[in-house]
C-alpha cells in the first residue's frame, strides 16, 4: 500500500463520516466561519460589515444554530433523527441577523473559498442552512484531501510521514468542517513537500512551485513564515533548480507578510475571547508594548507553557473534535503518538537517517520561533492578562500543523536501527488504526453516550 492509498482509504470515509456526522456547527469555531463561507457565497469576497451591526446572514441559519447548541444544554444527544428533521425544515425567509465576522478577517478569502464554492447553490436557492453546512463541509474534505494527497505524491523524502499527519485526528476533523485551518494546513504540508525537493536537488514543475507556495502565502497567518524554508534550502544547493525555489519561496514569503500586515486590523476580535475567560478588553496595542517591553518573561512563559500544557495538546490531538471531547482514557493519546512516531520511523527510514547536520537542525529552529510566533499572537489578540495565564488556550490547534516539522527535526533517529526489525505491514496498520480508532470512539461520544465537556 502506497502513503497516497493510505490516505485516501483512511481518509475518505472518515472524513464523511465526521462531516455528516459530526454535530452541526460545533467544529472548531464553525458558526463563525460559516457565516464568512455563506456571505462569501453570497458574492462577498471579502466580509460585508455594517457600521455597529455586523454582518447581515439568514435569520434561520443562526436559530438553527442555537437550536444545536439549546439541544445540547438540555443534555440530548448532540445528533438524533428529531434534531436533523427540525433543521432540515428551516430554511430562509427573507429576515436576517447580523454576525460579528470580524474574527474570521485573520484569513484572506482564500483559506475560505473551498466550503465558500460548496455553498453557492445551496445558498443561491435558499436551502435549509444544515445543507449547506454539509455542501460546505464536503468541498472542504475534498479540498484538504486533494491537497494532502498532491503532497505526498509531489515529496521526494517523508512521504509516510506527511499521509500519516494528514490523517491526525484533529487535521481530519478540522478538513471535514467548516475551517480555513483545513487548506492552511495542505498547504503547509504542500510546501514542505516542495522543500524535500529542493533538498533532492530533483526539479519542481513551475506551475507547481508558484502554485505551492502561493496557497501558504494567502492562506491563514502565520504559516507562511515556513516558506522560509525554501530560500535556505535553495540558495545552500546553488544549482539552477534551487536558485528558483530559493526566489519563488523568497517572493511568496514577502507577499505572505504584506497581505498578513494588511489584514492586520485593531478591530480584530478574537471568537474564542469570551468563552470560559469572562469579556477581555481588545487591546492589541497595550499587549505588544507587553510583550516588546519584557521579552525575556515572554519567551519563558511560553516554554514553560508549552511543557506544563503539552498533555492537554495531545489530548486534543486525539481526543477533541470541536465542541466535543471523546471518553478516550487520558493514557491512550500518548501511546497513539508515541506508536505513530514508532511507525514513521520504520516506513521512513531511510529519509529519517538522511536528515542531518545543518537541514535538520534548521527545521529545529524554525519549528520553535514558530510556536513562539502563535504564542505571542495568542497573547497580544486572545488575553488582556498580564500574567500569559491564557496564551496557551488555543495552542493544540494551532500548533499541530507544525507536527510535521518538529517530527522532521526532533524525532529519535537511534531507534531507526531498533524498529528495523518492526514489519512494514505493521507499522502501516498502525498508521491506519490510530485515525479510525480516535474517530470512532468519538463517533460514540456524540452519537451515543453524550458528553458534558466543552471546548
Amino acid at each position: 500500500m502506497s502513503p497516497q492509498r493510505l490516505l485516501l482509504l483512511v481518509g475518505v470515509p472518515l472524513g464523511l463520516l465526521i462531516a455528516l456526522l459530526a454535530p452541526a456547527w460545533t467544529g472548531y469555531d464553525e458558526h463563525t466561519h460559516f457565516a464568512r463561507a455563506v456571505d462569501m457565497a453570497g458574492g462577498s469576497l471579502f466580509s460585508t460589515h455594517e457600521e455597529g451591526l455586523g454582518t447581515p446572514v439568514p435569520a434561520s441559519y443562526s436559530e438553527d444554530t442555537l437550536l444545536v447548541q439549546q439541544n445540547w444544554v438540555d443534555g440530548n444527544p448532540a445528533w438524533t433523527a428529531a434534531l436533523t428533521g427540525d433543521l432540515l425544515g428551516s430554511s430562509p425567509d427573507g429576515r436576517t441577523v447580523h454576525v460579528d465576522l470580524r474574527p474570521t478577517n485573520a484569513s484572506p478569502p482564500v483559506a475560505y473559498l473551498p466550503a465558500a464554492v460548496g455553498m453557492l447553490v445551496p445558498v443561491a436557492v435558499d436551502a435549509p442552512g444544515v445543507l449547506a453546512l454539509w455542501a460546505g463541509r464536503i468541498v472542504n474534505l475534498a479540498a484538504y484531501l486533494s491537497l494532502a494527497v498532491l503532497a505526498v505524491r509531489t515529496a521526494s523524502a517523508f512521504r509516510w510521514t506527511l499521509a500519516a499527519l494528514a490523517l491526525l485526528p484533529m487535521h481530519l476533523t478540522l478538513g471535514a468542517t467548516i475551517s480555513p485551518d483545513a487548506l492552511t494546513t495542505a498547504a503547509l504540508f504542500l510546501v514542505v513537500a516542495l522543500w524535500t525537493r529542493v533538498r533532492a536537488d530533483e526539479e519542481i514543475p513551475l506551475w507547481l512551485l508558484v502554485s505551492g507556495t502561493l496557497l501558504l502565502a494567502l492562506a491563514k497567518p502565520p504559516y507562511f513564515l515556513l516558506l522560509a524554508l525554501l530560500p535556505v534550502a535553495g540558495f545552500r544547493r546553488r544549482t539552477p533548480e534551487g536558485r528558483l525555489a530559493a526566489r519563488v519561496g523568497a517572493g511568496t514569503l514577502g507577499l505572505g507578510l504584506l497581505v498578513t500586515l494588511l489584514n492586520s486590523s485593531t478591530k480584530y476580535q478574537a471568537v474564542t475571547s469570551t468563552m470560559g475567560y469572562g469579556d477581555l478588553a481588545l487591546q492589541p496595542e497595550v499587549q505588544r508594548e507587553r510583550l516588546l517591553g519584557d521579552l525575556p518573561g515572554f519567551v519563558w512563559a511560553s516554554v514553560e507553557t508549552w511543557f506544563t500544557e503539552l498533555n492537554h495538546y495531545v489530548q486534543d490531538w486525539f481526543r477533541n473534535f470541536g465542541f466535543f471531547t471523546s471518553r478516550l482514557p487520558a493514557a491512550l493519546p500518548w501511546l497513539f503518538l508515541l506508536l505513530l512516531v514508532a511507525a514513521l520511523l520504520r516506513l521512513d527510514r531511510k529519509d529519517f537517517r538522511g536528515l542531518r547536520g545543518p537541514d535538520r537542525w534548521l527545521l529545529g529552529l524554525g519549528a520553535a520561533g514558530m510556536i513562539l510566533v502563535l504564542f505571542s499572537s495568542s497573547y497580544v489578540y486572545f488575553t488582556d492578562h498580564v500574567a500569559y495565564d491564557t496564551i496557551g488556550q488555543q495552542m493544540a490547534r494551532y500548533s499541530a500543523p507544525l507536527l510535521v516539522v518538529m517530527l522532521l527535526a526532533g524525532a529519535p533517529r537511534r531507534l531507526v536501527r531498533t524498529l528495523d526489525r518492526l514489519p512494514e505491514e505493521m507499522a502501516r496498520l498502525v498508521l491506519a488504526a490510530i485515525p479510525v480508532l480516535a474517530t470512532a470512539s468519538i463517533l460514540l461520544t456524540w452519537l451515543v453516550t453524550g458528553t458534558a465537556d466543552r471546548y
